[in-house]
């Protein structure tokens, strides 16, 4: 069992990178999982071209696990069917694609993962999206889901090993600003500063977000992720730095692709005569 770790996938437009040139799945199963954190963006009105994606990621060799990120469609994910699964609560979105619910703790491959999705869009999304359609103020946890959080929290002593969010908390603001301007569009806000007493009171091993298009650590502890890709366990030339007392991290970032310009994967739905036609089956 393995489990890898991306960033924003917004549709198909960054899932190129889970595609079979960008990522080798040889000798993978639905025991091995991919955690997006965050704008997976594929759960918004069900049309054809979702329903041809998520059958896409369905027929990949791994099981596809995703927090929320500001850009999803909250009024049709919220209404999914919801179960607990390794310990927290989920949405299923498709036969193998899980949304993982804002403040649960989930027991995956020995790995405790706490999940708190959730982001402020920018000024301009909200001035240009339909609030309703194509935003929505549920992209903020709201004061119960937070409350679940510090449950959680609570019942787990305040320790797990890994954190996935979508945003960072306030004190990785320095951390991103050496890597992007995208704090100007997307600055610290009340939602990061409490995600700030979160990691101040919580031992962890490392938290993962997505939200800033980039691929780099923010903090000692905390990498943000786009189009990398990262596995955890360690390398074994960082069990050997390890031995000689090195810090290390708990994972290695895959082979990164060949450089090209991006493009999306072919979106065949976008053919079809009645884009609402398809359906997932969930059986």
């Amino acid at each position: 069992m393995s489990i890898f770790v991306t960033g924003d996938i917004h549709a198909s437009y960054d899932i190129a990178k889970l595609s079979e040139s960008c990522f080798d799945t040889t000798g993978l199963s639905k025991d091995d999982y991919v955690i997006v954190c965050g704008d997976f963006g594929l759960v918004w009105n069900n049309s054809a071209s979702e329903q041809y994606w998520l059958r896409w990621l369905d027929a990949r060799p791994f099981t596809t696990l995703f927090v929320d990120g500001n850009h999803e469609g909250f009024a049709l994910l919220n209404s999914l069917p919801e179960t607990m699964w390794n310990g927290g609560r989920v949405h299923q979105v498709a036969n193998s694609v899980f949304h993982l619910q804002r403040g649960q703790m989930f027991d995956i491959d020995g790995y405790r993962i706490f999940t708190m999705g959730g982001a402020a869009s920018s000024e301009y999304d909200r001035e240009h999206r339909v609030l309703g359609e194509t935003w929505f103020t549920e992209e903020v946890p709201n004061e119960q889901e937070r409350a679940t959080a510090i449950e959680t929290l609570d019942q787990a002593g305040w320790d797990c090993d890994l954190v996935i969010t979508h945003c960072a908390p306030t004190s990785a603001a320095k951390g991103i600003s050496k890597h992007t301007d995208r704090l100007e569009i997307h600055p610290m806000d009340e939602y990061t500063d409490w995600l700030q007493t979160i990691q101040d009171r919580l031992t962890y091993t490392h938290w993962f977000c997505g939200h800033y298009h980039i691929d780099a650590q923010i903090q000692e502890k905390t990498t943000a992720l786009y189009n990398r890709i990262a596995m955890l366990g360690e390398s074994e030339s960082a069990k050997d730095a390890k031995e000689s007392g090195a810090s290390t991290l708990p994972y290695q970032l895959l082979a990164e692709a060949a450089k090209e310009p991006k493009h999306r994967i072919t979106d065949y739905a976008t053919e079809l005569d009645d884009q609402d036609s398809l359906e997932i089956d969930l059986e």
